[in-house]
């Protein structure tokens, strides 16, 4: 079963992260084609794109024209002599020019460009103020882009999409590449499928060639064994051998055992002076 044509649409896919190749920039044509899910959704939904990597005149050309998408042009801010203070401003303004609406989408192009732009603390902290102001987030991110690496971006966000080049045979009308996914559900579960993706370059409707659903999709690794000189384990006929052994301190409603005293004829007894005897 395919889930890339309506991945955002899926449970759980609060922030998506779209990791493409050098060779498989294809985020934005990914994006386009999933305008289609969101319209047939809802005609009012709203995509907003925060844009650190290009100015918006350079989107008139690409798959999310500013006629599909409101564009925040982050790019093309003239810089200042601080230009340290010049960027939180910059990042304070966009915090607070996209506002939470009922359903929308914010597109962040790119990440890399983020990190170089104000470093990767401020970026990574910015990604996490927007994504609770918002219904959902879509983060692209360019690899070999720069240097410094986002570490674990597989696991920035609730769902991560890796495109890879397809090099079967292409098409002139179409574009064909891969998409490695991995989705965390909302109730624990995760989804781990590699779908080879068609989208006409004038439409951008997703069409599915192939799904491979891996054998095995781990998602935790397994406890380390600890070695000893002795036994850890328990079995079960031990724990029920446990379980029944009564303990000394536990207090025993069902128990009716007694103290009885027997005085000795040398025991000194004055009901008068009952610590006479101890000389105080």
């Amino acid at each position: 079963m395919s889930h890339i044509k309506t991945l955002p649409l899926l449970d759980g896919t609060k922030v998506i992260v779209i990791d493409e190749d050098i060779e498989a920039a294809y985020a934005t044509a990914l994006i386009a084609g999933w305008i289609h899910a969101w319209k047939e959704k809802s005609s009012d939904y709203s995509i907003d794109l925060v844009s650190f990597s290009d100015p918006k005149t350079w989107y008139n050309t690409q798959p999310l024209t500013p006629t599909k998408v409101t564009i925040h042009d982050y790019f093309s801010i003239q810089p200042t002599e601080n230009a340290e203070k010049q960027d939180s401003e910059n990042l304070d303004h966009a915090l607070k020019n996209i506002k939470m609406k009922p359903q929308n989408t914010v597109v962040v192009n790119c990440l890399g460009s983020l990190v170089v732009y104000v470093g990767l603390e401020k970026a990574i902290r910015f990604i996490e103020k927007l994504s609770k102001q918002v219904s959902q987030l879509i983060c692209i991110y360019r690899r070999d882009f720069m240097k410094i690496k986002v570490p674990a971006m597989e696991t920035f966000g609730t769902t991560y999409v890796k495109l890879e080049k397809f090099t079967g045979n292409s098409s002139t009308n179409n574009i064909i590449y891969i998409a490695q996914l991995t989705h965390r559900k909302s109730g624990g579960s995760v989804i781990c499928q590699t779908e080879i993706i068609k989208q006409d370059i004038k439409s951008y409707q997703i069409t599915v060639e192939k799904v491979t659903v891996p054998s095995i999709c781990k998602t935790e690794t397994e406890p380390v064994k600890i070695e000893t000189s002795f036994r850890t384990e328990i079995s079960a006929q031990e724990m029920e051998q446990r379980d029944k052994t009564p303990l000394p301190y536990t207090l025993n409603t069902t128990n009716t055992s007694k103290i009885f005293y027997q005085p000795e004829d040398v025991d000194d007894i004055d009901e008068e002076d009952p610590d006479d005897d101890l000389c105080i």
